[in-house]
């Protein structure tokens, strides 16, 4: 069994999402940013790494990642960082998969003529600053209150057609190669492994490929893909479930629900095996 999860927003969380007791609060990350889970979820995610296989998968890049301190104690074989434009595995970059994004690359638009065309509409009242993350894809700090939300919106439909995502996700606004996506190198991980049962959760549009890879997810209530398909009331082939709690209650609402799946999975099989028998 594997646990795939997005982390910030939706297993971590920055302060304002704590409330004013802090003893129910564990500090995940130290540094100008910290990050929070409650006491009880990490209780929880310690038993499930000792359940099964769980697999961080998250948009930041290699050194953000192994910023957090929870990870080194809980240190996973396998993690997706960059979006899923790298693999780690024991901690190191993955080259042979590497290898493999690279050739994937050459069906979407180069990142140069993606930029000249984002820099059209841009401006300092809204973009305050540009990066790149890892080589593989731009991000950038925005001022929420000065998009102009007509320009991104189109914009955003024509990345699309040249093979593009573009997702906001409070601050950062997120430009990535389609091909570059958190699914991919989980499937990857199902072959190293021979695993075929997952978990997947998230809360953004970069976590969609997770979700609606299959039916066992969860994404929280107040994530950008509740906004985003529950409250403005858009359908799609695929369903996805929410959670019943908000912010950083609902992270360990979704732990709750990942160590209720393995244990239905492990009765699952122990009664195959009776039938076999």
């Amino acid at each position: 069994m594997i646990f795939v999860s997005d982390l910030d927003r939706t297993l971590i969380f920055s302060r304002k999402f704590t409330s004013d007791s802090p003893e129910n609060y564990q500090q995940v990350e130290a540094g100008d940013y910290p990050s929070y889970m409650t006491r009880r979820a990490a209780e929880l995610l310690n038993v499930i790494a000792e359940q099964m296989l769980f697999v961080p998968c998250t948009t930041r890049t290699v050194e953000q990642y192994l910023r957090l301190d929870f990870i080194t104690g809980l240190q996973p074989q396998y993690a997706v960082v960059s979006n899923g434009g790298n693999l780690l595995i024991n901690g190191k970059v993955d080259q042979q998969y590497q290898q493999e994004l690279q050739l994937k690359l050459q069906d979407c638009l180069p990142a140069v003529d993606i930029m000249k065309e984002f820099n059209l509409i841009t401006s300092p009242d809204w973009v305050l600053k540009t990066r790149v993350a890892d080589g593989l894809f731009h991000y950038c700090i925005v001022d929420q209150r000065m998009i102009p939300e007509q320009d991104l919106t189109q914009f955003i439909t024509w990345a699309a057609t040249q093979n593009w995502d573009v997702s906001l996700q409070g601050r950062k606004l997120y430009l990535v190669p389609r091909v570059i996506n958190k699914w991919a190198p989980i499937k990857k991980i199902m072959e190293l492994t021979g695993e075929s049962s997952v978990f997947t959760a998230g809360d953004s549009l970069l976590d969609l490929p997770l979700l609606v890879a299959t039916p066992n997810h969860l994404s929280p209530r107040h994530g950008e893909l509740y906004q985003h398909f529950k409250q403005k009331g858009h359908t799609r082939e695929h369903k996805l479930t929410f959670t019943n709690n908000e912010g950083i209650n609902a992270g360990e609402e979704i732990l709750q629900h990942v160590i209720k799946w393995g244990k239905d999975r492990i009765i699952l099989i122990k009664g195959e095996e009776e039938r076999e028998a």
